[in-house]
């Protein structure tokens, strides 16, 4: 059950183990959240996009005995990351023996570890074409970094690693209004040896159309163009037809006027009866993913 701050609305959530997002609104706050069992630990990974925009990761792991339930938590905002751990005991269980060792505890990070950090914005290209006529909700979206992230003097994310995202939102552009849209979110990194980290990364640049940080938007681009110029080409179609037809009558001036005004209203429709043009993101398109987490790798993963 999560509430608003303010407590006046309030929405059930349920995970889905399925690969689907899950997604749902408390007052102005958007929540899409996906989850993925990792070994024997649930992996929940929550955008919140609104008045405040955050990401909540969750690791659930469940002791051997089922008696206590531990939430590793991590809170990224703009402001900075913010970590805490949630501890849920069985009162009706037996008290466990002090003088046994502890099972089922999460590896402590060792000074060995290396982490490239959350805010590190990592160049992309596209492999998969994507576009809003034919793009839909929960697609999959396919790239590889292009240009190796370096720390301490050391490859940590070789050029050619596969990211894996979701296609969130598609908007077809508008007849009146309106462009095309694409909301992507990324997912997962996969080293070239299958070393795999699951995330969620938003984007943070794009080499075509304009994007939104915060939602990991791309707009398209209007047409006002080709409007100026499907109404200027019935004009003048329409002026050419009323000059022949005036010049019949004996008023070839006026009927070149009544024509183009004709025209220009048939070209006027034209343009209010038909869509602006889809936004169209051809492979090989970059982008620029900024991580909202650290990623964490041991020296054996990276070979080192």
């Amino acid at each position: 059950m999560e509430t608003a701050q303010d407590g006046t609305s309030s929405a059930t959530w349920v995970y889905r183990t399925d690969g689907d997002a899950a997604k749902f609104q408390i007052g102005s706050s958007r929540m899409n959240g996906m989850s993925k069992w990792e070994g024997s630990a649930l992996i929940t990974n929550t955008i919140v996009s609104g008045s405040q925009n955050y990401t909540v990761n969750d690791r659930w792991r469940l002791s051997r005995d089922h008696n206590v339930l531990t939430i590793k938590r991590q809170i990224q905002r703009a402001s900075g990351e913010t970590e805490a751990t949630l501890v849920y005991r069985n009162r009706n269980a037996k008290p466990p023996d002090v003088n046994q060792p502890a099972v089922n505890q999460p590896a402590t990070p060792t000074a060995d570890d290396i982490t490239v950090p959350a805010g590190t914005k990592i160049p992309l290209a596209l492999i998969n074409s994507l576009n809003t006529k034919r793009s839909a909700e929960g697609d999959r979206v396919y790239l590889q970094t292009s240009f190796p992230i370096i720390i301490g003097g050391q490859i940590i994310i070789p050029k050619g690693s596969y990211v894996a995202g979701t296609v969130t939102e598609v908007k077809r552009p508008g007849k009146v209004k309106g462009k095309g849209e694409i909301y992507l979110r990324f997912d997962s990194l996969t080293l070239p040896n299958g070393v795999t980290r699951d995330f969620r990364a938003r984007l943070g640049g794009s080499d075509t159309g304009d994007f939104d940080r915060e939602e990991g938007k791309i707009r398209g681009e209007g047409d006002k163009a080709g409007d100026a110029r499907r109404v200027g080409e019935t004009t003048a179609a329409g002026a050419g037809v009323g000059t022949v037809a005036g010049a019949a009558a004996g008023h070839a001036g006026m009927g070149a006027g009544i024509g183009a005004a004709a025209g220009a209203a048939v070209g006027l429709a034209s343009v209010l009866l038909s869509r602006g043009p889809d936004l169209i993101l051809p492979k090989g398109t970059a982008f620029e993913m900024v991580l909202d987490r650290g990623l964490k790798y041991k020296p054996s993963e990276l070979g080192q």
